[in-house]
């Protein structure tokens, strides 16, 4: 009843919603305009609350149904269960199963993006009377970002005071994933009461599904004086994520007001550059003069979204900073602005012994993704060098692999080499990973060489490539890998004793009946 009574006035609310919508499309492509011309528009409230209809699960494709047990595979190498089994295991699971037998096998569903068993999921929810399954289950449905619990998520949040508040906490997370705007009715009205238990999660809600509307609404709350330093630093950054450019001329006055709170300082940087209003780059230039560090970290976020010559150069000096955080930061800002221009710097600091291992790492994957032909024959040169450690190799081969512009020759040369020699396991594992991430068919004979090593992990990794790639001329060694099931361990004597199962040919036999079975 509550549902077909609160229909009445969906029409009118979902209007609004999509005026949000369509609002906010625009402030994307028309920011350019003055902030001052956006002051005469007014926050609309919502008459009432929402709740969308219930909908069942998304339909799984058969290609979903692969990718799940492909990471399923990859993530579980020693279960020797085939995928029949496992199925039908899960099955039972969640009909006749213990909740912590359950939870456990949710978590895993998750962690795997399984998406085989949405129906058997979406039916516990409904029935189950554990606060934890639930929990768990929102959680599953907010990582494959199914909007199936839309109707649940909007009847907490609209009134969330009889439900246990980690439920309320992640039907927030759940809409933010599903980006479900019929929440925002109620989203407002937690933010209105101001609750210290729900204020500062609905505000960030709100920020990640609002649209012109809320930005609207949330402008009058820059002229209070209650909220707490934690609410306002919640409430500097919704308002750059939900670029309310009617707040711009309010917020670059905090970010240039040296006596404010410094976190409050660098959210607003960081807003008033999501807002990607020209008059923002000039005072974010010359903000990135401050002594502070962190401030000038969330400079440099603001930066980044400014396409132009002189932002290009603040951000390559940034590059050269003392302070390795904002290094990192200028990394990505090169990265998100694909500024080629800024590859010797990052070369440089690659070459550099000093530098912090965890801005190189990011410096190769940037080199990578930018394809220079200078930053390709680096890379390169780094796993053609003896001298480079071989987790810096595993690194390096990682991003250029990851792109795939330049360098699988090398790479696979590589694995070759670590192929023959012991000292190399740990290089080999790393690149047979990678190999597995892709299924390229320049991978086949590596696949081969792999799965002819008598080392277990090694011919394991090899089975990982193959279920990947599928090479049908590397079929018949993984055929013969599943026929060797019984044989006992390499170097122990039979005797009395029961054969030990060879892993690898449970692992082959599973990953040939997936195979088949597509």
């Amino acid at each position: 009843m509550k549902k077909i009574i609160l229909c009445v006035c969906a029409g009118f609310i979902l209007f609004s919603l999509s005026a949000a919508e369509a609002d906010g499309g625009q402030d994307e492509t028309e920011l350019s305009v003055e902030a001052e011309n956006t002051e005469e528009l007014k926050y609309v409230p919502y008459p009432e609350k929402l709740v969308p209809q219930s909908q069942r699960p998304r339909a799984i494709s058969a290609e979903d149904s692969e990718k799940s047990e492909e990471r399923r595979e990859q993530n579980a190498k020693n279960s020797t269960t085939s995928t029949e089994d496992y199925v039908q295991n899960t099955h039972d699971t969640f009909k006749y199963g213990l909740e912590e037998n359950i939870s456990d096998l949710i978590d895993e569903l998750t962690k795997n993006e399984d998406v085989r068993f949405v129906d058997d999921i979406y039916d516990l929810f409904h029935v189950t009377k554990s606060n934890s399954v639930r929990q768990k289950i929102l959680t599953y449905f907010s990582k494959i970002e199914d909007p199936c619990l839309s109707d649940y998520a909007c009847e907490v949040i609209n009134d969330p005071y009889d439900t246990k508040k980690a439920i309320v906490s992640e039907c927030m997370t759940y809409i933010s994933a599903v980006k479900c705007k019929e929440a925002i009715p109620g989203l407002i009205d937690l933010v209105d009461r101001e609750d210290e238990d729900y204020f500062t999660q609905a505000l960030s809600t709100l920020g990640d599904v609002g649209g012109t509307n809320e930005a609207l609404y949330l402008a009058d709350f820059l002229d209070r004086d209650d909220l707490s330093l934690a609410q306002r630093q919640s409430l500097m950054r919704v308002l750059g994520k939900i670029k309310a450019v009617q707040t711009w001329k309010k917020l670059s006055e905090i970010a240039q007001d040296e006596d404010e709170n410094s976190f409050v300082r660098m959210y607003a940087a960081e807003a008033i550059g999501a807002m990607e209003l020209e008059e923002s780059k000039a005072i974010l230039i010359e903000l990135f003069e401050s002594d502070d560090a962190n401030f000038r970290v969330y400079v440099i976020k603001g930066l980044s979204h400014f396409h132009d010559a002189e932002t290009s150069e603040v951000i390559l000096q940034a590059l050269r900073d003392t302070q390795y955080k904002v290094r990192l930061e200028a990394v990505a800002a090169v990265k998100s602005l694909e500024l080629s221009d800024a590859v010797p710097f990052l070369i440089y600091r690659c070459k550099d012994t000093k530098e912090e291992a965890v801005v190189k790492n990011k410096c190769y994957d940037a080199i990578a993704f930018l394809n220079t032909k200078e930053g390709n024959d680096y890379l390169i040169s780094v796993l053609t060098d003896k001298k480079p450690s071989d987790t810096t190799k595993a690194t390096v081969a990682s991003a250029l692999l990851e792109y795939n512009h330049a360098g699988t020759e090398e790479i696979i040369a590589l694995a070759k080499d670590s192929l023959t020699s012991d000292l190399k396991k740990n290089l080999r594992y790393a690149l047979g990973k990678e190999f597995a991430k892709y299924g390229r068919p320049e991978f086949a004979d590596i696949c081969a060489e792999y799965l002819k090593s008598s080392d277990v992990s090694t011919q394991g990794t090899g089975l990982d490539i193959w279920a990947k790639g599928k090479y049908e001329s590397v079929r018949d060694a993984v055929v013969e890998i599943s026929k060797q099931d019984g044989e006992s361990a390499e170097g122990e004597e039979s005797g009395n004793k029961k054969p030990k199962k060879n892993a690898n040919a449970e692992k082959a036999k599973r990953i040939l009946q997936m195979v088949d079975s597509l």
